[in-house]
């Protein structure tokens, strides 16, 4: 399974425990158990990476946010978890809510390969974008202040906030990301498969456990 660091809808690891939790690692492991094979978590610095690993083939199961673009060459399942999309502004910008972000003085990172990548220039046209290549990197920009914020799913904006004392996750919505578990495109029958394990995870209350475990904040509802 592809995933990706310093998401809880992905993996976390903690530095003093070997126990990984995230929801994309927890339901990608209770999959392999359903199916009776071997689990193996293939973790990347960035989505990105993730999203190129499963377009060459290269892994068999991620969990992400399911766009038109993605579709194109990953088959999703059902939705599992809708987030909501925002802001995460620096403890040394002067910008201090969402109004005040779409102007040219202002800069806003964002992920590479990320959908925010293409909806950013339509939502904030007058702001500066600024593209950064992994989360760690991103963190380092806010505290700087090279960056006077950074736009992405909430779940991933909080978890950057509780490392950057002084940053604040903005409470406007700006938009949503519709995680799903998804396979590379032509593996036959995955769809309803997929579809069936998820409805089975959510009938048994273990996705509400993954949720939980996670921590993730940010979530909407369905």
């Amino acid at each position: 399974m592809g995933l990706y660091k310093g998401t809880p809808s992905s993996i976390l690891v903690s530095d003093t425990s070997k126990q990984a939790r995230g929801i994309g690692y927890e339901l990608g492991e209770n999959l392999a158990l359903q199916m009776g094979v071997g689990y193996t978590p293939v973790v990347f610095e960035k989505n990105a990476d993730v999203l190129a690993a499963v377009k060459n083939n290269e892994v068999d199961l991620v969990f992400t946010n399911a766009s038109p673009d993605r579709a194109k060459y990953i088959q999703f399942s059902k939705t599992v978890i809708k987030i909501e999309k925002g802001y995460l502004i620096s403890p040394r910008s002067l910008a201090h809510s969402a109004a005040e972000i779409n102007r040219k003085q202002v800069k806003i990172g964002y992920s590479v390969g990320s959908n925010s990548q293409s909806e950013l220039p339509i939502i904030i046209p007058n702001a500066t974008l600024v593209q950064t290549g992994s989360t760690k990197q991103a963190i380092a920009l806010l505290k700087s202040g090279e960056i006077d914020g950074f736009s992405t799913n909430k779940a991933i904006l909080f978890e950057m906030a509780a490392a950057i004392p002084g940053s604040k996750v903005l409470p406007e919505v700006i938009g949503y990301e519709y995680l799903a578990l998804g396979v590379p495109l032509g593996r036959h029958d995955s769809t309803q498969y997929l579809d069936a394990f998820v409805d089975r995870m959510i009938s048994s209350g273990k996705l509400q456990s993954f949720i939980q475990r996670s921590g993730i904040q940010g979530l909407a509802e369905n």
